[in-house]
């Protein structure tokens, strides 16, 4: 049991050097990607620095502080307002970006998603219809919150099931003819047509599927490794 905790102690350090080897003053000059999370946005280090390198490795240390627990990296590295120093040399402060590290579940998921919607329209309406965890350490509120916000961040709309179900329902009623004047759902809702997004997640794959509300068809089914 000993040995097994050991290797599992291992494996966590092993990824952190990993990580922390691809980052560095160089990289934290760069933009933020669409897959990191902005935590904090023009950040100023509080003393002048002489180099990118020496800020970048404050700077680094500094947010790790803040934001105990989290996989930080710096970004939009860059030289700020200028300090003379005591004995005349010319020093700068630096501005940055603190973002938080995308983790490989919620790599596997920004990809999956953008490939399973690759070909629907902006604004339109999703539900969340079920998502199935068999990881046995993913929290499933969790992964829909995640799920929500790449949505929405694709310029879509994330709706409750049963209001997806009560839209569908009422525009098949209007087109038929058949529906009370004084309930009818205004027109302009019907601009986005209706998806279901189903989630899988296992040790080894994040599933994706989209299927139209309206066609019962499968819009996206894409599989991604962890």
């Amino acid at each position: 049991m000993k040995k097994i905790k050991y290797m599992i102690l291992f494996f966590l350090l092993a990824n952190v050097f990993n990580l922390s080897a691809q980052e560095d003053y160089n990289k934290a000059q760069q933009k933020p990607n669409q897959k990191e999370t902005i935590l904090a946005k023009d950040v100023k280090t509080s003393r002048g620095y002489n180099s990118y390198q020496s800020a970048y490795k404050v700077a680094l240390r500094e947010a790790q502080k803040t934001y105990a627990g989290k996989t930080i990296a710096i970004r939009d590295l860059s030289k700020g307002d200028i300090k003379i120093s005591g004995d005349g040399s010319v020093l700068n402060y630096y501005n940055y970006t603190i973002v938080e590290l995308p983790d490989a579940l919620y790599s596997a998921l920004y990809d999956a998603i953008q490939k399973a919607t690759a070909t629907i329209e902006e604004e339109s309406r999703f539900a969340i219809e079920k998502v199935v965890i068999t990881d046995q350490q993913s929290d499933k509120e969790n992964v829909k919150s995640q799920i929500t916000n790449l949505l929405l961040n694709k310029g879509h709309k994330v709706v409750a099931k049963e209001y997806l179900e009560k839209l569908y329902t009422e525009q098949q009623g209007q087109q038929n003819g058949i529906y009370n004047e004084k309930t009818t759902i205004e027109s302009n809702n019907f601009t986005a047509t209706g998806y279901y997004l189903r989630a899988r997640i296992t040790e080894e794959y994040v599933l994706i599927e989209v299927v139209n509300v309206s066609t019962g068809e499968f819009e996206g089914n894409v599989s991604v490794e962890l």
